[in-house]
């Protein structure tokens, strides 16, 4: 695996894991959920790193779009 991609792979984790802590007070099953898209991505899928930086940015899309519908209930 080149670098790069170990480096984006580490940099999503941290994003996803502050997130995590910052909106639900717990960010490990965040950050294993990207780590866990990005096993599926590159192992299933057979996805570049390209691909995986959009199936990150679809995880934040969904994050995103469950905290807009979880704040019109409250």
């Amino acid at each position: 695996m080149p670098y790069t991609t170990i480096l984006l792979i580490v940099c999503c984790v941290v994003f996803y894991y502050r997130v995590g802590e910052f909106e639900y007070g717990s960010g490990g099953w965040l950050a294993l959920l990207s780590v866990a898209l990005w096993a599926v991505g590159i192992l299933a899928l057979r996805f570049g790193w390209l691909g995986n930086l959009l199936v990150q940015a679809g995880l934040f899309l969904g994050l995103t779009i469950w905290n807009m519908t979880r704040q019109k209930r409250k």
